[in-house]
């Protein structure tokens, strides 16, 4: 009779932890979005365009919270957008959601924002986010990303060659190095105050 009440009790904390981590996930879900979308609609003045932080935000998901949970998290912002809720850059009464939105010049931006995301984690879980350059250098890289699907969709409305690069690259690389920058230092300080944080999406980085 023991063994079966203890089989139940032990059947319904595991039920509870099933449960706590599933309200966790969807918590840091929802976070990550209203935090992308915050990112999206800030504009902060810079040389020779005005910036958002949304490039900002979609490496530190990455670098912060692995690869699976910063790309989820993309990935459900772009599924927001598509919904029709108003959640990326751009102001009301402007569209800044649905297919339209998605389907425009800047959809290939969205896209490079998941594949960043995921490379920002994966890269941070290998190991190579221990210091300062690395954490950087990753954040660079993860940024660079963003251009490729981003770029190859644009060129589709502008055309290719150097005014496709005065469109959609040259105005915004000087802030995205900034923003890369910040990144990797945020990400790094914050390792230092949270050692398990360079392995929170549950796997520690592979030895060097």
């Amino acid at each position: 009779m023991n063994e079966i009440s203890n089989m139940y009790i032990k059947r319904a904390f595991v039920e509870r932890n099933i449960v706590a981590i599933l309200l966790g996930e969807v918590l840091i879900l929802i976070a990550g979005t209203i935090l992308l979308t915050a990112s999206a609609k800030a504009q902060v003045p810079f040389y020779p365009v005005p910036m958002t932080l949304q490039t900002l935000v979609v490496v530190g998901l990455g670098l912060f919270l692995g690869p699976v949970r910063g790309s989820g998290i993309v990935i459900a912002y772009i599924l927001q957008g598509l919904a029709g809720f108003p959640v990326f850059a751009g102001t009301l009464p402007a569209p800044s959601s649905g297919l339209a939105y998605v389907a425009g010049p800047t959809g290939g931006y969205l896209a490079g924002f998941a594949i960043s995301a995921f490379a920002a984690g994966w890269l941070a879980r290998k190991g190579y986010a221990k210091t300062i350059p690395g954490a950087v250098t990753i954040a660079v890289v993860a940024s660079a990303l963003i251009y490729a699907p981003g770029l190859a969709w644009l060129g589709v409305f502008t055309g290719y060659g150097e005014r496709l690069l005065t469109a959609g690259f040259y105005p915004f690389l000087l802030g995205d190095l900034v923003k890369s920058a910040i990144a990797g230092l945020l990400f790094i300080a914050a390792s230092t105050v949270v050692p398990g944080l360079r392995h929170i999406s549950g796997k520690e980085p592979e030895k060097k």
